[in-house]
């Protein structure tokens, strides 16, 4: 695992409990609603995109706007692994963690090799994902 720059709304701390700017792709809208919710309730700047694409696109207009990107692997637009090579090509410095139901032994090798910081398996216990954004070091598969 690499490390990226974690950026606050007003801090830089590594684990920090500081509001982050998080981007969550998923095209799921249950899952969208339940975690716009749960992170805008623990402080955090939310933005949504049902798409890979839009992610990306709303991702690189400003490198440097979220701190955290939590993105699904099976997308429309692009996929999960995707968004995250074009990321790592436009080198985003933030954070990215993959929230995704299932993914194949290459699909997990894959995310390792473009160091992904964190993969949880949905449905994850919301504590579970509250550790993984706040960086505590939740479980990976």
């Amino acid at each position: 695992m690499t490390s990226h720059r974690n950026d606050t709304l007003g801090s830089s701390q590594t684990g920090s409990k500081d509001p982050l700017r998080i981007l969550c792709a998923d095209d799921d809208e249950s899952v969208a609603v339940v975690m716009k919710y749960a992170l805008e309730k623990n402080g955090h700047f939310v933005e949504f995109a049902t798409n890979g694409l839009v992610a990306f696109r709303r991702a690189v207009a400003d490198l440097n706007f979220f701190a955290l990107i939590i993105t699904d692997h099976c997308m429309p637009g692009l996929s999960g692994l995707q968004l995250v090579e074009k990321l790592r090509e436009a080198r985003f410095p933030g954070r990215i963690i993959v929230h995704s139901s299932y993914l194949r032994e290459e699909d997990l090798r894959a995310y390792r090799a473009f160091a992904v910081d964190q993969i949880l398996a949905k449905p994850v216990l919301l504590a579970g994902l509250l550790e993984a954004v706040r960086g505590s070091g939740a479980a990976t598969l």
